[in-house]
C-alpha cells in the first residue's frame, strides 16, 4: 500500500512509499483511512523542527471504515465508520492515566509522530483510541475531531470560558479558528487577531463567527479592541494559538486583570516575557496540550448536533500524493485545514 512516510532524521526525508498492509493484532483494529488532515505538527516533522521516531508514516487527525479487528476487540465491528485519538502508546497505570489525564502521561507515544500514523491507506490502532462517528458526522468532519477536540480540551475542560466571556485568539490557523468557534458556541464574543499574511484565513475567520478580526501588522490591536472591552480593562481569556513571542506579549497586554491567558500554540525555542506581569494583574495562565477522552466525545456530540461545523474550515481535499504541494500551502497561510485521501478513499460516498 503507498504511505506518506518520513524515512531519517534531518530536513525533508519524506517520501510515498510501498510498505506492506499493517494487520490487526490483539486488541488491534484496523481502518481503511478516508480521510486524513494536515497538522501544523506534519509540516514540523517535515522540517525537522518537532520531536519523532523515523521511520513513521505521517497524519494524526484521520477516520475511516473498520476492515479488521484483533482478537479480544469488543464493540467495534467492521464496516463501522470511526476515528482514531492520536494516542497510540499509554502506561495505564500512572496517576494521569487513572485519572483520565492521559495527556500528561510520561510514556504516551503518539499516532503519525512515534508509531505509523493515517497518511495512507490502511492503518491500524488500539481499540481504546477508537470513537465512533455519528451518523451525521461524515468522514471529513470524523478528520477534523482531534483538531476540534484540542480546542474544546483547551477552552471547555481547562479554561472554562462562559458565555458573556470576551475572547481574544491570537493566530488565525486551524487550531486558532476553532478556538474562537466552541468560545462562539459558548456564548462569548470572539476576536481573532492575525498579520496581513493571514488575510485568507482572517476572512474565513469572520465567516465562521468572529466579531472582530485584526491585521496586527496594519492595526492597533489593543486599540481596535477597545469598543468590545473597555468596561473590562482589557478581554477575558486570551488564547495563544501562534506559537509567536510577539502574539504573547500581545496577549499580557490585552487581556484585563484577573483575566485568563490560554497557551495553545508551541514554540521552536525559548521565549522572553515580563512574567512579573502574572503577578502584578493576578492573571491566570493555563497551559493545554492535546485532549483526553473526554475532549472528544463532546467534540464528536458538538458537530452532531450542528453546534459547530468544521466543514468552512476544509480549504481543500486532495489525493494523498499531491502532499508536497498542501504542505507548502499550508506554510504559506494560503489555507485553513487541507484533507489527504489515499488512493483507496471512497470519501465522494461518505
Amino acid at each position: 500500500m503507498q504511505a506518506l512516510r518520513k524515512e531519517k532524521q534531518g530536513p525533508g526525508h519524506v517520501q510515498m512509499t510501498d510498505v506492506p498492509v499493517p494487520k490487526a493484532g490483539p486488541d488491534q483494529v484496523q481502518i481503511a483511512v478516508q480521510a486524513a488532515g494536515i497538522c501544523g505538527t506534519d509540516v514540523h516533522i517535515y522540517h525537522d523542527t518537532f520531536p519523532y521516531v523515523p521511520p513513521v508514516i505521517l497524519g494524526h487527525e484521520f477516520s475511516g471504515q473498520v476492515t479488521a479487528v484483533g482478537d479480544d476487540v469488543s464493540g467495534i465491528e467492521v464496516g463501522d465508520r470511526v476515528m482514531a485519538e492520536t494516542t497510540a502508546v499509554l502506561c495505564g497505570t500512572c496517576r494521569f492515566c487513572q485519572s483520565g489525564r492521559t495527556n500528561s502521561c510520561a510514556a504516551r507515544r503518539v499516532y503519525g509522530v512515534h508509531v505509523d500514523g493515517g497518511f495512507t491507506e490502511f492503518a491500524v490502532v488500539r481499540q481504546a483510541a477508537i470513537h465512533h462517528l455519528p451518523d451525521n458526522v461524515d468522514y471529513i468532519a470524523g478528520a477534523m475531531t482531534e483538531p476540534l477536540a484540542v480546542c474544546v480540551h483547551a477552552l471547555i475542560e481547562r479554561a472554562r470560558v462562559a458565555a458573556g466571556d470576551i475572547v481574544l485568539v491570537t493566530g488565525p490557523g486551524p487550531i486558532g479558528l476553532l478556538a474562537g468557534m466552541v468560545a462562539k458556541a459558548h456564548g462569548a464574543t470572539v476576536i481573532i487577531a492575525g498579520t496581513a499574511k493571514d488575510a485568507t484565513r482572517l476572512e474565513l475567520a469572520r465567516t465562521v463567527g468572529a466579531d472582530l478580526t485584526v491585521k496586527v501588522d496594519e492595526e492597533d490591536l489593543w486599540e481596535r479592541i477597545q469598543p468590545f472591552c473597555e468596561d473590562h480593562g482589557g478581554v477575558d481569556i486570551t488564547v495563544e494559538a501562534s506559537g509567536a513571542s510577539p502574539a504573547v506579549e500581545a496577549g499580557y497586554r490585552c487581556t484585563r486583570k484577573g483575566g485568563t491567558i490560554l497557551q495553545l500554540g508551541l514554540f521552536e525555542g525559548a521565549i522572553t516575557v515580563d512574567y512579573s506581569q502574572i503577578a502584578f494583574r493576578e492573571l491566570s495562565v493555563i497551559g493545554s496540550f492535546a485532549h483526553c477522552w473526554s475532549s472528544f466525545d463532546m467534540a464528536l456530540e458538538l458537530m452532531a448536533k450542528g453546534i459547530i461545523d468544521v466543514q468552512p474550515l476544509v480549504s481543500a481535499i486532495v489525493a494523498l500524493d499531491q502532499w508536497k504541494a498542501a504542505f507548502e500551502r499550508l506554510e504559506n497561510c494560503d489555507a485553513a485545514k487541507i484533507l489527504l485521501t489515499p488512493p483507496a478513499s471512497s470519501i465522494a460516498g461518505s
